[in-house]
């Protein structure tokens, strides 16, 4: 049964009065600073142009009347700053490095001379942050691409910041914690839209399988966030997606991990369980660069994942407990104390079925321990009794087929370790897991002309583990049996952005676009016998069949942006809304609940 629910979140920012302007959830930024001459007298109107190094694309206004000038909403990469006033050199200030979120300051000091004499500023050197007092740190496409990430996931990297630690690993609740705040106190945006999994959320989960081709960099803000930048008490995460430049580059890549490369570790060793297997391939394409020269530019990756592993059955679910070859043919084992004469083996004081009754190896009786002399008699000793020949077994009846037919791919035990020793003991391996998906990003920015430019950005990805679902305790629980459960993941996220010059002093960015997850639990329906599955399950053994239902959920979240930038003298103000519309679907077997 799907039941929605509709919350619905409304954010209104007003907020500014300061000399360089306050970036809002969006994967951009802003250029500004403040024009004199020699003598710190200020330059109303002189000509300032920014130009992207990459796409070579300019932008120009004049200084107010406070020599002030300021470019909003501008999309992150490298930038050259030029200043003109009659009278003076022209000042040229290179390779200025605009990241998300993080406004850029370039002063510009004009010379007395000539505008033909250039007067050029190596730029690049780290900048003081004085717009706010945020804490954080932005992880550059340098960065992503150099640094070792596990499984390609750049936000990984979250977990180098200072004050971020996680709380443990290889679970669904693996908590990433910022500062001390809890592990879902945090907020994932992707060029302004979120991007966040709202049931078990975690930062480094990378729900939308971005990847280090299609991330231009992301910005990690820890502490003192501003209103804009989010609504949690954790990190707050901006993604910029990369997009195309003046020039066509294209790469295609194969990363490859195998267990042949890994060895095995020590306790493993010490109880002889094999290695866990590994193969991890990932392989794709990413392409960009210019449909149109100076006007439109498009970027696009394809990554697929071919992953198979395993991992041991005690870490994914626990020590699955089967019965000897003599319980499973009707045989039961039971040792009966001597009260006057209590048997003690290391320690302890055997009084009922115990592991320790048996060789941990092979299961054989220890030394002193014996069988009794009769199925009836004997103290201190292990009796047997014959289900087939009980003397309640009037009809002399075997083993009933059914219960035969279920017990028999089962295996036999491998440890004696747990269980009762006697009848049932452990039986430990190392279960499969496949993951298999494609994720794909497609981006296109288009400019019409130096004040009207737009963008549209798609990301979609499949990515489901398949063979069982270790994360959630659903693996492969014996060699011959079906798995517990499977998971399917599908996302989607869309963004479309447009932005616009209504005066040199006024640019609005205006942003629409929607997220989408949706996971799908599969359980008893793993099995390929399902729904014919036993009705009943047996005491004191772990059976590997389900009979509960699928289960599912779909959350699906619409999303408008606004953001407007107004100078006035050496001001910059800045207002936005930001807009969310949540709609979650669940599908459960048992009666639905909804949040």
């Amino acid at each position: 049964m799907l039941k929605p629910t509709r919350p619905i979140s409304l954010l209104f920012v007003l907020f500014a009065l300061t000399t360089v302007s306050v970036l809002a959830q969006t994967s951009t930024s802003s250029i500004t600073g403040r024009v004199v001459d020699s003598k710190d007298a200020i330059l109303p109107g002189a000509t300032v142009t920014v130009t992207n190094e990459a796409t070579g694309l300019s932008q120009t206004q004049t200084t107010t009347e406070s020599g002030v000038y300021a470019f909003a909403s501008l999309p992150v990469g490298t930038y050259t700053v030029t200043v003109e006033q009659a009278g003076f050199k022209k000042f040229q200030q290179t390779h200025n490095s605009l990241e998300v979120g993080t406004p850029l300051a370039v002063d510009a000091v004009l010379e007395v001379g000539q505008l033909s004499e250039v007067v050029t500023v190596q730029g690049g050197a780290e900048q003081l942050q004085t717009a706010n007092a945020t804490i954080g740190n932005v992880v550059e496409q340098k960065a992503i691409e150099a640094l070792p990430l596990n499984g390609r996931n750049p936000l990984t990297l979250l977990l180098l910041e200072p004050g971020v630690v996680q709380r443990s690993f290889g679970g669904a609740g693996s908590g990433v914690h910022v500062n001390g705040a809890r592990d879902r106190a945090y907020n994932v945006t992707i060029d302004g839209i979120e991007a966040n999994e709202s049931s078990v959320p975690n930062p480094v989960s990378n729900l939308y399988r971005i990847n280090p081709d299609n991330v231009q960099e992301f910005k990690v803000t820890t502490n003192n966030a501003t209103a804009e930048e989010g609504r949690n008490s954790g990190a707050s995460i901006s993604i910029a997606t990369r997009s195309g430049t003046s020039e066509f580059h294209g790469t295609g890549f194969l990363f490859f991990r195998n267990e042949g490369l890994n060895s095995n570790e020590f306790f493993a060793n010490a109880q002889k369980t094999p290695k866990p297997l590994i193969r991890m391939g990932q392989y794709g394409i990413e392409m960009g660069g210019p449909i149109k020269k100076n006007k439109t530019f498009f970027f696009g990756s394809y990554q697929a994942n071919r992953v198979d592993f395993t991992q041991p059955i005690d870490q994914t679910y626990g020590i699955p407990i089967v019965y000897t070859a003599e319980a499973r043919s009707g045989v039961f084992r039971y040792f009966v104390p001597d009260p006057a004469n209590p048997l003690v083996i290391n320690g302890t004081t055997i009084t009922r079925n115990n592991s320790l009754l048996v060789n941990p190896t092979t299961g054989a009786l220890v030394a002193g321990v014996t069988l009794c002399p009769t199925p009836t008699s004997g103290l201190r000793c292990v009796r047997t009794y014959d289900t087939r020949t009980a003397g309640n077994n009037t009809l002399a009846r075997p083993l009933d087929t059914t219960v035969a037919t279920l017990l028999t791919p089962m295996p036999l035990p491998n440890k004696f370790t747990s269980g009762d020793g006697l009848n049932t003991g452990t039986f430990l391996w190392n279960p499969p897991t496949a993951i298999r998906g494609p994720a794909i990003a497609a981006r296109i920015d288009h400019n019409f002309n130096a004040n009207n430019s737009i963008f549209g950005r798609y990301l979609w990805s499949d990515y489901n583990t398949l063979k069982g679902d270790p994360l959630n305790g659903r693996p492969q629980l014996y060699p011959d049996s079906p798995a517990f459960g499977e998971v399917f993941r599908r996302t989607s996220n869309l963004a479309l952005s447009y932005r616009r010059v209504i005066s040199p002093r006024v640019v609005n960015e205006f942003t629409a676009g929607y997220a989408r997850f949706g996971f799908l639990f599969t359980q008893g329906e793993a099995n390929p016998a399902w729904p014919n599955v036993p009705p009943f399950f047996f005491t004191g053994i772990d059976v590997p069949y389900l009979n509960t239902p699928r289960t599912a959920r779909w959350v699906t979240t619409p999303q408008l942006l606004d953001n407007l930038s107004v100078v006035r003298g050496a001001h910059v103000f800045r207002g936005g809304i930001n807009m969310r519309y949540t709609v979650t679907s669940i599908n459960a077997a048992s009666p639905v609940v909804s949040t």
